[in-house]
């Protein structure tokens, strides 16, 4: 296993998107395409990034969907979302299963990814919350109106 984790200076004036996260940070560009509900990766594209069997990619998602699928706040019928790809030799190519996964959909499914990358991921984004925690800990309701503010204008 090639190991290109690496941990930067904790974002300084704001923090990263997941997607600017894993491509900056862990494991580079994982991001198949960006819909209008955010930027979309696979289950393909994560088995090949996590050195893993795609079969065992599919497993850890059965189990996610299983066990947190009950949960309707985490909306998992459009993080974790199946579909379909043509495989095999040419000429003999048929419809395998694949899931597109969302940003959302990647953090709970590291919940169920049991590799040494995946426990770098999770504890990055771990780290990466606390420190926007407590930088927003020490901001006035102003201050962060104004982030809001900031940010809401780049995404229109």
């Amino acid at each position: 296993m090639t190991d290109d984790f690496r941990i930067d200076v904790p974002f300084e004036t704001r923090p990263p998107r997941l997607k600017d996260l894993i491509n900056n940070h862990v494991m580079g560009d994982v991001w198949v395409r960006d819909t209008p509900f955010g930027p979309v990766t696979d289950s393909l594209k994560i088995a090949e990034k996590f050195e893993m069997e795609h079969r065992n990619v599919l497993r850890a998602i059965k189990k996610c969907e299983k066990e947190l699928g009950i949960q309707l706040k985490f909306e998992l019928n459009k993080n974790i979302i199946e579909n379909r790809y043509l495989g095999g030799a040419k000429g003999k190519e048929r419809q395998n299963l694949k899931y597109d996964i969302t940003e959302f959909g990647l953090a709970l499914l590291l919940l169920y990814i049991n590799t040494p990358k995946a426990r770098l991921i999770s504890a990055e984004i771990l780290y990466r919350f606390f420190i926007l925690k407590t930088y927003l800990s020490e901001m006035s309701e102003n201050q962060i109106g104004a982030i809001r503010g900031h940010y809401r204008k780049k995404m229109e």
